[in-house]
């Protein structure tokens, strides 16, 4: 293990020490002419870092307010955050995929008022308080407040001065992991800590840094292609970057030298997919958001394992009575920082003889005792992605944290049913895995809750929110279907979906569908009321009386209930009813384009279409096909209902054929801010159409069947998206 003497941060001269990142930024000896945050120059970035400052200092924003900084992944959004460190402000990173109302949630939390939405021109700030939220917050300037990924489903806000922040960045610098010489392509969400960190590092470097849309691979290739020398990713996008590049045929990336993956579990397999498609593996490094990373490693380690202390750390395994240990053994973490300060980390971790160590997971949570035996969920569920078909999984554990023999359930997303069947998966893990590392039981889900980093997100309780007036529109039909199944009583009081399912009877896999859509929708919410009625930006209807209570009456429904209404309540109490989908004829511009895909991809062979790929002949499960008789190409158009069975369509196509997938999509269906996202969610529930996939998790989908994603379009005009897929020759 290489250590290094803890000391504070040196400055980029002879002088004093910088003040904040913008100091450091107006003092650093930057090559002018040198692009620094995307293509702007170092005096371009001062210039437009010093005018935004003074417009938030004319806009009143004084020294240690609280100012929340929202938009995308951008050159702006780093330009932002400086000004608002110039300006003394204390900046509240909001997640770039915040809709308004958890943009108000989480001002109030910080007691902001205000925010600056970074994809606005001029710095202009929006006044967004919450009702009831605290004052504007007063503390050091400079100070950015982070929010928590939610893992424990109850967010906080962890405050971090510009000196821990400008330590963290002299740490990648003492560690040669940025220089100054580096390109820095940052696809991975700004407002996390892991990306925060690393732009400190840049800056402290002077290094440039280009902030790109997190999962945009299109741009990833492109700016890895100009010569971006370093890629920051969290593990499931490393994946998939790593198979689009295995399928192109464009030369090396030219200058590439390093890929970090942070803020989840890097494993031998994503490892050798990156070494296998360019030759060069996948660091990891390891922290949290109160410290900023403290460990990392260089590919080629064991899965979950880092041999390196960041430059000015110490890092330390503790005993069951808190005591240091010596050499290999296992303990909980705790890291001294350059400061002086000492932090536990609350995960388990391995030391070997070599002083490498292997973060096993989260105390009482991700390691998991088992008899006399430990296990990491975290490595079950890295193997259990594996498994043919499956396309996410969270492995949790049961039973008291102080027991010594703990159960474990793994919840699994199937790209296919029949192929990820949950005996299919059982067989699978027995065969990849110790017998006390299988979990007891494994059970069907839909979707999980992920954080944009994705991040397993724990299942919050769901509250009613006050009705002003009688709800209409898809609200309507979401509040009676849980008016029609008895939830009202009980959301009144503050439930969980896994305790509503068991209480009343209900699907645990179509449940907490149904309530996500509802919160999304302004009929529930995952934090007591406040005696105030729901965001209008969540549902119109739903803002109607400042003075609502919530009221197990309000959403009683009044008459018979609608056809929608009891096709809902009925779904949700015995599940989808396998009807084949036909698919909507597709739209003139989509018919063309697909169109083009098909005959391209056919050539001489012939191409099939299907509304979800069900009852074509030939492609049954015992019935091998020769290759000739194979299509090149397939087309479906309905990927949401439930008779999809993506493992057969992967079956049924040639080696080198191409899928395409053509139907509507939504970016992400627990946030629906129109009109058009709003229906098409609650139509898919009434009809029994599931699996709600985004565009991306399409993509992990068809890569769980055995196929290479090629590219995601989206068809001007027209709100359907192309995704399409190929088979490996």
């Amino acid at each position: 293990m290489t250590s290094t003497a803890l000391g504070g941060p040196a400055a980029p001269d002879d002088g004093p020490p910088p003040a904040d990142l913008a100091d450091h930024l107006f003092r650093h000896p930057h090559d002018p002419h040198r692009p620094l945050v995307g293509d702007l120059t170092a005096d371009e970035t001062r210039r437009r870092v010093g005018e935004h400052a003074r417009t938030l200092r004319e806009q009143g924003v004084r020294p240690g307010e609280a100012v929340g900084l929202h938009g995308p992944n951008d050159p702006d959004w780093v330009l932002a955050l400086l000004a608002l460190v110039r300006a003394g402000a204390r900046p509240l990173l909001l997640p770039a995929e915040s809709p308004p109302g958890e943009i108000r949630r989480l001002l109030g939390l910080a007691g902001a008022t205000r925010h600056l939405d970074a994809a606005r021109p001029g710095a202009e700030l929006v006044t967004d308080g919450t009702p009831g939220a605290a004052p504007p917050g007063r503390g050091v300037p400079g100070t950015v407040l982070l929010t928590s990924s939610g893992s424990t489903g109850a967010p906080k806000v962890v405050a971090r001065s510009q000196r821990s922040l400008l330590d963290e960045g002299y740490r990648y610098r003492r560690a040669g992991l940025v220089r100054p010489d580096d390109t820095v392509l940052a696809p991975v969400p700004l407002s996390h800590a892991y990306a925060l960190g690393w732009l400190a590092g840049a800056l402290v470097a002077g290094a440039r840094v280009l902030p790109v849309p997190a999962r945009a691979v299109g741009a990833v290739h492109a700016r890895l292609l100009e010569g971006a020398t370093v890629l920051l990713a969290v593990p499931g996008l490393a994946r998939v970057w790593a198979r689009r590049r295995a399928l192109t045929e464009d030369a090396p990336y030219p200058a590439l030298r390093l890929v970090m993956a942070g803020a989840g579990y890097v494993d031998d397999e994503l490892d050798a997919l990156w070494t296998r498609a360019l030759g060069i593996g996948v660091s990891r490094n390891y922290g949290s958001t109160e410290t900023g990373a403290v460990l990392w490693g260089h590919s080629g380690l064991p899965s979950g394992a880092l041999d390196r202390e960041m430059p000015g750390v110490r890092v330390d395994l503790l005993g069951p009575d808190g005591e240091r240990l010596t050499g290999a053994g296992r303990g909980e973490l705790a890291v001294l920082l350059e400061d002086g300060t000492r932090h536990p980390m609350h995960d388990v971790a391995e030391r070997d003889d070599r002083g490498a160590y292997r973060v096993l997971g989260r105390k009482h949570r991700g390691v998991v005792r088992r008899g006399a035996r430990w296990v990491s969920t975290l490595e079950v569920e890295s193997v259990l992605r594996q498994a043919p078909g499956v396309a996410d999984v969270r492995v949790m554990a049961t039973g008291a944290e102080d027991s010594d023999d703990r159960g474990l359930v793994a919840e699994y997303v199937a790209a296919d049913d029949t192929l990820a069947g949950p005996d299919r998966v059982m067989a699978f893990a027995r065969s990849a895995l110790a017998s006390y590392k299988v979990p007891d039981r494994f059970e069907h889900r839909y979707r999980l809750r992920r954080s944009a980093l994705g991040k397993a997100q724990a299942d919050p309780v769901h509250h009613l929110r006050p009705a002003g007036r009688p709800r209409t529109g898809p609200a309507a039909v979401v509040a009676g279907a849980l008016s029609a199944l008895g939830l009202t009583g009980p959301l009144t009081e503050g439930a969980t979906a896994a305790g509503l399912a068991r209480d009343h009877g209900l699907r645990a896999d179509v449940l907490p569908l149904l309530l996500d859509t509802a919160c999304a929708l302004g009929v529930l919410g995952t934090e007591p009321p406040t005696g105030h009625p729901a965001p209008a930006d969540a549902d119109a209807d739903a803002a109607a009386d400042a003075h609502a209570v919530p009221d197990a009456r309000a959403d009683a429904v009044a008459g018979p209930p609608s056809s929608e209404v009891l096709a809902l309540a009925e779904l949700v109490r015995r599940g989808p009813a396998a009807a084949p989908a036909t698919g909507a004829p597709l739209p003139t511009e989509v018919r063309a384009r697909v169109d083009g895909l098909l005959t391209a991809a056919a050539g001489a062979g012939r191409a099939r279409e299907s509304g979800d790929g069900s009852g074509w002949d030939g492609d049954g499960d015992d019935e091998p096909l020769a290759d000739a008789d194979r299509p090149a190409a397939c087309l479906v158009t309905g990927v949401h209902g439930p008779s999809v069975r993506l493992g057969r369509l992967a079956a049924l196509l040639r080696p080198g054929g191409l899928l395409v997938v053509a139907d509507t999509f939504v970016a992400d269906p627990r946030v629906l801010p129109d009109e058009h996202s709003r229906t098409t969610v609650v139509d898919w529930l009434v009809h029994g159409h599931l699996r709600r996939w985004t565009p991306q998790e399409m993509q992990a989908a068809l890569e769980a069947v055995g196929l290479v994603w090629e590219a995601t379009e989206a068809v001007p005009g027209t709100a359907h998206t192309l995704v399409t897929a190929r088979k490996p020759a």
